[in-house]
């Protein structure tokens, strides 16, 4: 190959190049004002959100069951709330921002996020729900069990607690899709183990109780 050649081979390069490069200019300009658009309104829809929510006194309500802390750590559920509104619509709009820039395999993995982002929403209020429920399951358990003792009737209602808690965690796992057939097998596991656990304590610390029982019925029966 000649350099004559060669040198109409690189500009033809370059020329196609900046071709393309021109041509794509209004579609990246075009998905540029569409995201641009996407950030404005999630901002808009945070703010509205985080608005909303501190009206009605969301987080007020929820402090008063303890559940604004989680392991130590303060949690705003205003927050949680208003950052997930506000990403659900910024993929909502990058989605047409990667058609106009080309990036259609991008877009498959967005189309995904956006139908799962309802599930989110749902687990989030589920959590909240849940954990307002299981500090009232605490209360009314201990309140209900007080002439036991102090010490009997908190174990009473932290039993109470955890058993509502740990049911919820399955149920928002479950809506996120989170190995469903995986949690089935261990929600059975917990039940066997509980029942069994159960059983192995009144065998073996209520051994005298159950053959008083037992004794009195045989008593009875005999009569």
């Amino acid at each position: 190959m000649s350099v004559e050649d060669l040198s109409i081979a690189v500009t033809s390069v370059v020329i196609n190049a900046i071709a393309d490069f021109v041509n794509f200019i209004p579609a990246l300009v075009g998905g540029l004002v569409v995201l641009v658009i996407g950030l404005v309104l999630g901002a808009v829809a945070y703010r509205l959100v985080i608005g909303v929510l501190k009206a009605v006194q969301l987080e007020k309500f929820l402090s008063k069951y303890g559940i604004t802390s989680v392991e130590g750590r303060d949690i705003e559920w205003s927050e949680v709330l208003a950052e997930i509104t506000r990403w659900a619509i910024i993929v909502v709009f990058l989605i047409p921002t990667f058609q106009a820039w080309r990036l259609d395999s991008v877009n498959v993995v967005l189309n995904r996020v956006v139908f799962y982002v309802p599930n989110v929403i749902v687990s989030v209020v589920l959590a909240i729900v849940g954990l307002v429920f299981s500090k009232l399951a605490y209360r009314v358990a201990k309140g209900a069990s007080h002439s036991l003792g102090r010490t009997l009737s908190h174990a009473v209602g932290i039993t109470a607690q955890w058993s509502i808690t740990v049911f919820v965690a399955f149920l928002v796992l479950h809506q996120l899709g989170v190995g469903q057939e995986l949690l089935r097998i261990l929600f059975g596991g917990i039940v066997a183990m509980i029942a069994i656990a159960g059983g192995l304590a009144f065998g073996l610390g209520g051994q005298t109780t159950a053959r008083e029982i037992l004794e009195s019925v045989w008593e009875k029966f005999k009569k």
